[in-house]
């Protein structure tokens, strides 16, 4: 095994269409007002400041989006942001559908739980062959029926028996 290894993300082309025809817009509200001769010089220097801010937090928290696994854990880089996580902190990995806010550009994503309570969500491109690395590189995690989880820190409980119909 890599002592690092890049984990592709996923893309899904509707969620980057759906974040670009917000910027547009706001773009399209915004640019109206500026250009107006009968704004104050004030007004257009916030109506800059919104523009600016709203555009450049969301592309400086969301690209690029890149996750790696090392030799001492887990790392995400989304943008200028940069998080770390340990193998032994993660006590579980579960398969979502999620539309929370996290370094992702898909609704399909891996939910990491860390020690302590908090989590990430993360969108590799082939959630199984991340669950399969994320096990080989932290053994305490186990195969849970949403992923994998750590026995000894989480309990699991089995997976739903579907009921039949009546008869």
């Amino acid at each position: 095994m890599d002592a690092a290894a890049r984990v592709p993300a996923r893309v899904d082309p509707w969620v980057v269409a759906i974040v670009s025809l917000a910027l547009v817009v706001v773009t399209a509200i915004l640019l109206p007002l500026f250009l107006d001769p009968q704004v104050a010089a004030l007004a257009k220097a916030g109506i800059a400041v919104m523009w600016s801010g709203t555009v450049g937090l969301t592309l400086g928290m969301s690209l690029p989006v890149r996750y790696r696994f090392e030799d001492p854990g887990f790392t995400v880089r989304a943008g200028l942001l940069t998080l770390r996580f340990a193998y032994r902190d993660i006590v579980r990995a579960d398969r979502v559908v999620s539309p929370l806010s996290g370094p992702a550009w898909s609704l399909v994503r891996v939910r990491l739980a860390l020690d302590g309570g908090g989590w990430i969500e993360v969108a590799p491109r082939d959630r199984e062959a991340f669950l399969a690395d994320l096990a080989a590189r932290a053994p305490h995690l186990r195969p849970s029926p949403r992923g994998l989880a750590d026995p000894e820190r989480v309990r699991v409980t089995p997976a739903a028996k579907p009921r039949g119909g009546r008869r």
